[in-house]
């Protein structure tokens, strides 16, 4: 770029020299056909005086010429001005190529929205949605899951740019990507009907109710090294191209709080209809399965954008770029916490009750992906699964491997940089 500054500059003060010896000199047309070609030095009622490059001075009378001397003065005015602007832009061109040169540090803040496939994890949502929406339909129960995948993830950002030349820079920064996605499952089953036996008969009821609120939150902070190259438009809008490379540190937090609750009742009757007694067996437990996972991966990333100089020292920025990275081998803890309790018996004699809490834990495990093949409906749908080792295979459970979660996709970001 600065080779181009000083041959911009050298071909305007070319230019400006050919204006100057040729374009615009003063021609005097004579009556005889001669022309005088020079600058016009000074003119009065009678002569004009002009300046020839060969012959020196030369004065000429008026009544020999035939153009006048108002049009030879619209010319020299022209030239003046031409001349001028000619030496405004070169000075232009010099003064930004100064400023530029003193700017060596930029640093770059802004934050956008980036759109991500997600791969594992948003499968895994989107295939458990439409297994209720099938188990539904097969077995006529209203189930419901509420529960979005991770498509746009807020990304906070930092630079720190070189600027090497007018057209290259390289940056160091670092970023900050999170989002969560929650969901509410529930599961609500009525079962009743009607048991005869020789002497007597039931009539029994079951009524279960369940509700889960799994949350995933997924955070990646990766370090980025960029290399920009600007293209500008003007003195104030640049267009520029960036690729780089990213260390990144991802994160993977699952908390899923849940509840439920079961009431079993038999009302039993003589054959006679008569009203013997009641058996009740009432169970409930609550409780909340978390985990944590973390995995490191190399990522590359690449866009356009514009940059517009609001001041001097201080630019809006606006890209658009893509990014590929994807998180494999993710490790972690994992824990499922929880209580019960149960109240069962005979009505016509005292009831049993009884409570307890189970702890159980995964200090060091993975998270695996598999197809749950669903024998009734005939289709598989993707799970994930914390476990320590590779999990051993049970009916249903098919092509078990690591999940696979990724940030591949777009971005649009904002920004402002700072330029020292």
């Amino acid at each position: 770029m600065i080779k181009n500054v000083y041959l911009r500059s050298l071909l305007l003060a070319i230019i400006m020299m050919i204006i100057a010896s040729v374009s615009y000199a003063d021609e005097i047309h004579l009556k005889n056909r001669r022309v005088i070609t020079g600058e016009i030095i000074s003119f009065d009622d009678t002569f004009v005086i002009t300046r020839e490059s060969v012959s020196g001075l030369m004065r000429t009378s008026k009544g020999m010429s035939i153009n006048s001397t108002a049009l030879l003065l619209e010319k020299r005015f022209k030239k003046e001005r031409i001349e001028a602007k000619l030496q405004k832009q070169i000075q232009q061109y010099t003064v930004d190529f100064i400023e530029e040169e003193k700017k060596l540090i930029s640093i770059h803040l802004g934050g956008g929205l980036n759109n991500i496939n997600g791969g594992d994890l948003n499968s895994m949502i989107t295939d458990y949605k439409q297994w209720i929406e099938d188990y539904n339909e097969y077995y006529i129960t209203d189930y419901s899951a509420n529960w979005k995948e991770l498509k746009w993830i807020q990304n906070f950002r930092g630079e720190v740019l070189l600027n090497l030349t007018h057209s290259f820079s390289i940056g160091l920064g670092t970023e900050y990507l999170t989002k969560k996605s929650r969901g509410t499952n529930t599961f609500n089953d009525v079962f009743n009907g009607t048991i005869y036996e020789s002497t007597y008969y039931y009539d029994y009821s079951l009524i279960y109710n369940y509700t889960g609120e799994p949350e995933y939150r997924l955070t990646a902070i990766p370090v980025t090294l960029n290399a920009y190259f600007f293209m500008p438009i003007n003195n104030r809008l640049k267009v520029f191209i960036v690729g780089g490379i990213g260390y990144y540190f991802g994160q993977l937090k699952y908390n899923n709080p849940y509840q439920s609750y079961s009431e079993y009742n038999e009302d039993h009757y003589a054959n006679d209809e008569t009203y013997l007694y009641s058996w009740l067996d009432d169970y409930s437990y609550d409780g909340t399965e978390i985990y944590q996972a973390k995995c490191n991966k190399i990522g590359l990333h690449g866009g356009v954008g514009v940059d517009f100089k609001l001041f001097s020292n201080i630019s809006l920025v606006a890209e658009a770029n893509y990014r590929h990275v994807s998180f494999k081998d993710w490790k972690g803890s994992w824990s499922d916490n929880w209580s019960w309790n149960e109240e069962w018996g005979w009505s016509d004699l005292t009831l049993n009750e009884d409570s307890g809490s189970v702890n159980e834990s995964i200090s060091n495990g993975k998270i695996w992906a598999y197809e749950y093949e669903d024998s009734d409906m005939g289709k598989q749908y993707l799970r994930l699964l914390f476990n320590e080792g590779e999990p051993t295979p049970q009916p249903g459970m098919l092509n078990i491997r690591q999940a696979k979660i990724n940030l591949n996709g777009f971005s649009l970001r904002l920004g402002v940089k700072i330029s020292f």
